[in-house]
């Protein structure tokens, strides 16, 4: 899974340096400005988008990463945040008291949805929370397989919070970095980007080894 969310990023690169080396495109700076000035309409918006695409099944690593290039690393991860939270609830919702005899129906052809509900514990929050940090199954189709399961609203909501933020930090700072490199890569790229790039670079590597390191935690705790 962390391999798709890889390569997904990956293709929204290529994507942007198509896009920069064919129009003329502002500088990273005038953009960010540009949609500063945009007032409430600019992150209204995106949130609205984020929401659509997490209840919609579509990947959410493209969005987050546009987060970092259009709003910067601070104000990008508080959207990203805000959006996925909010998507992921109203995901859970929908599985639980509006549509779960047809989600239950879908999601039982997935292979994973199986493994999912097997590896179920009763601590709801512990659960939902080593989940989000590791990825086992698909963020949008877990949003709706929670629903589908006793699993507390409430632990639900403040497990996905603290499971995805890590995520969240290391990605809407390599869109940040890695998108303002590429559009502003006719100016060369100067020490200082270097070094932010670096930062972006340890924070994926990182990511990628966090599921190993909790894997370790957890059963080191369950041998005590």
């Amino acid at each position: 899974m962390k391999y798709r969310r890889l390569a997904i990023g990956i293709a929204a690169m290529a994507l942007l340096i198509f896009l920069a080396r064919s129009f003329t495109v502002p500088d990273c700076s005038s953009i960010q400005e540009s949609i500063k000035n945009l007032g409430l309409a600019a992150p209204f918006a995106y949130f609205l988008v984020y929401v659509i695409a997490t209840i919609a099944f579509v990947p959410g690593t493209i969005v987050t990463m546009l987060a970092g290039l259009a709003f910067g690393p601070v104000v990008g991860t508080i959207m990203v945040i805000i959006g996925s939270v909010s998507g992921a609830a109203l995901a859970f919702l929908i599985a639980r008291y509006l549509a779960k005899d047809a989600l239950e129906a879908i999601l039982e052809k997935q292979a994973w949805f199986g493994k999912f509900k097997g590896s179920l514990e009763s601590n709801g929050l512990s659960f939902v929370l080593f989940v989000r940090l590791v990825p086992l199954f698909p963020f949008n189709g877990l949003n709706y397989a929670c629903g589908l399961v006793p699993i507390k609203f409430r632990d639900y909501l403040v497990g996905s919070l603290l499971g995805m933020f890590p995520g969240t930090v290391a990605y809407v700072y390599a869109g940040s970095v890695v998108g303002c490199a590429i559009i502003d890569s006719k100016a060369g790229i100067d020490p200082e980007l270097k070094l932010k790039l670096g930062i972006a670079l340890a924070l994926l590597a990182s990511l990628s080894l966090l599921p190993l390191l909790i894997k370790k935690m957890r059963k080191k705790s369950s041998i005590q």
